[in-house]
């Protein structure tokens, strides 16, 4: 069955919503991976939201799908989605930093259009190639002025990886998320997603000691659950559902000029000729992106 039309600007509205959530999730998962080991917070975020959306679904009404293909379907998405992707973000950004995180996970838009192409899902246009590579331009602008020596070469292969999984989900998703209730598939997304990270959390988890772990970092880490991580998924699979995987990857430019912002208010870092230079690209970008479709 087909779903309602939506207005556009309502879908663009909630995909800059959840890049303002995922770039203040930057820093704020840097903090909390001081206290925490990385697969083990992965484990402890998945997990809490995945309760917290699994309490909702039936709290609102909604109904689980009584299709079984529909759940191995999901399980299988959540690997690349959730696991794969969260795995890979939180034991990436704890060996590199937050800017250097950001900038590559630009790659997320480039290799949403590769899948995408590669599956017969989307065609490439001249502008939508254009718009990548001006805001590619943009992003390399914004970073430039940051302290790139305190990356590691392990860090950044991780948040690669984590951008390529994330990417596949993305472009392979797209059909069942059309005709799932977005609520019910984002519990689902993350519940098989818990289940998975088990597996990488286990060797650490014998070492886990919660109540070492100080109060402000738990309070950090509920603010996480609740909006970087359940709101932001819910938002992503509802515009998910409403528009072509590569627009919904493409919004993932303005992450990095956010968290650059951010750095600047909260850390004292400074605004410079590149940084608005780049914030000016990327801006472009994203209009010349929306543009083309009316």
């Amino acid at each position: 069955m087909p779903r309602p039309s939506t207005p556009r600007p309502l879908v663009y509205g909630a995909l800059v919503l959840v890049q303002l959530l995922f770039g203040v999730h930057y820093l704020m998962a840097k903090v909390v991976l001081r206290e925490i080991e990385p697969a083990v917070w992965a484990l402890i975020r998945v997990s809490a939201a995945a309760a917290l959306m699994l309490a909702l679904v039936p709290l609102t009404g909604r109904r689980f799908p009584r299709e079984p293909g529909l759940y191995g379907q999901l399980a299988l998405y959540a690997v690349f989605g959730v696991v794969i992707n969260q795995w890979c973000f939180v034991e990436g950004l704890s060996r590199t930093t937050a800017g250097h995180s950001s900038i590559l996970m630009v790659a997320i838009p480039v290799g949403t259009l590769l899948f995408a192409v590669l599956l017969g899902r989307e065609q490439v246009t001249s502008r939508k190639v254009i718009s990548f590579a001006v805001a590619v331009a943009g992003v390399l602008l914004v970073l430039r002025p940051s302290g790139l020596g305190e990356a590691s070469l392990a860090g950044d292969l991780l948040i690669v990886t984590n951008a390529m999984s994330y990417s596949l989900f993305l472009v392979i998703s797209k059909r069942v998320l059309d005709r799932v209730d977005t609520l019910v598939a984002t519990a689902l997304l993350l519940g098989f997603g818990a289940i998975g990270m088990l597996l990488p959390a286990a060797p650490s988890l014998g070492g886990f000691d919660a109540a070492a772990v100080p109060g402000h970092i738990w309070a950090l880490g509920a603010f996480i659950v609740v909006f970087p991580t359940a709101l932001a998924y819910l938002l992503n699979y509802w515009a998910l559902a409403r528009v072509e995987s590569s627009l919904v990857a493409f919004f993932i430019y303005l992450q990095p000029l956010i968290a650059t912002s951010l750095s600047i208010l909260l850390l004292d870092e400074s605004l410079d000729g590149w940084m608005v230079a780049g914030a000016l690209l990327i801006f472009a970008a994203v209009w010349l992106a929306l543009r083309r479709r009316g």
